[in-house]
């Protein structure tokens, strides 16, 4: 994640946000040397978000038990890696 000072980032805005839809990564921004924020361009928020659910919805699932009684289907499981597979091409 690369590091920047608020004033640099406030003084070059456009420059930062090209950077952030190449790279689709962060950047911290920093405030008198300590992190102070985080920024991210939209999609690249959109699906950094699908990727945790998607993956806290596996945590939850217990190899013992079927898809079902933990409220997730298994199509509605495949449906939903696809779209976020689809997203990151």
């Amino acid at each position: 994640m690369i590091s920047i000072k608020h004033e640099d980032f406030s003084a070059n805005y456009d420059l930062f946000v090209k950077l952030c839809n190449i790279t689709s990564e962060p950047l911290k921004l920093t405030k008198e040397g300590q992190p102070d924020l985080i920024v991210m361009n939209a999609d690249a928020y959109e699906r950094r978000k699908k990727m945790l659910d998607l993956r806290e919805k596996l945590l939850r699932i217990n190899e013992d038990e079927p898809l079902e009684s933990k409220g997730i289907s298994l199509e509605e499981l495949g449906k939903y890696i696809d779209e976020v597979e689809s997203e990151e091409l």
